[in-house]
């Protein structure tokens, strides 16, 4: 009987591993996209584990999720004061060298799959226009050597206008992340840091 409840329980921890090692080591794949014209732009956001949707949002964000947003920032503004907002930037300073390296883990865990943009750019003067034509022209080279990298700038010289489409797709492994954030939260500012946040 012992053997069998150690065996289940062994099983179950086994799992349970294999659950967060794939989580962790299997890569999320985020994706942006966005259209725009003029004042007017829509796309959707998204992110996919193992073409599993996770999360998808359409842009602009609908009527009922900017209500619901607002009510929940009303409350959060009335429980702020200047008092712990000092005391969360003190914290935050504190615990300045602990993120240096879950920032510098989440940069090395992040590769750019897609990164399009193609912008059409006029401004109410054609000198205007033509110049900063130029310096997106001086540096697109440059840019564009990025591979999977395309971004390209049309100038319109007749009118004022701002019109562009982007794509934009990563992927990103949570292992490195994951590693250095338990190692932050064994670290006491980072725990005060958390619990006051909280509050």
């Amino acid at each position: 009987m012992i053997n069998f409840l150690f065996l289940i329980i062994l099983v179950i921890i086994i799992l349970l591993v294999i659950l967060i090692a794939s989580i962790t080591l299997i890569p999320f794949h985020i994706t942006l996209n966005l259209n725009n014209k003029g004042l007017d732009y829509n796309g959707y956001f998204k992110i996919t584990w193992l073409r599993i949707g996770i999360l998808k949002r359409e842009i602009p964000v609908k009527e009922e999720e900017k209500e619901e947003k607002k009510e929940v920032e009303k409350k959060a503004k009335a429980e702020w004061t200047v008092n712990r907002i000092i005391k969360i930037f003190n914290l935050f300073l504190e615990s300045m060298p602990y993120f240096e390296n879950i920032f510098y883990a989440v940069f090395r865990s992040i590769t750019i799959e897609k990164l399009r943009l193609n912008l059409a750019l006029g401004m109410d003067s054609p000198v205007d226009t033509a110049q900063m034509a130029g310096f997106f022209w001086s540096i697109l080279p440059t840019v564009n050597l990025i591979p999977k990298v395309s971004i390209h700038m049309n100038p319109v010289f007749m009118k004022s206008t701002f019109e562009g489409n982007l794509e934009f797709e990563l992927k990103i492994r949570l292992f490195w992340i994951a590693i250095e954030g338990i190692k932050a939260i064994t670290k006491k500012p980072i725990r005060s840091l958390i619990n006051e946040v909280r509050a």
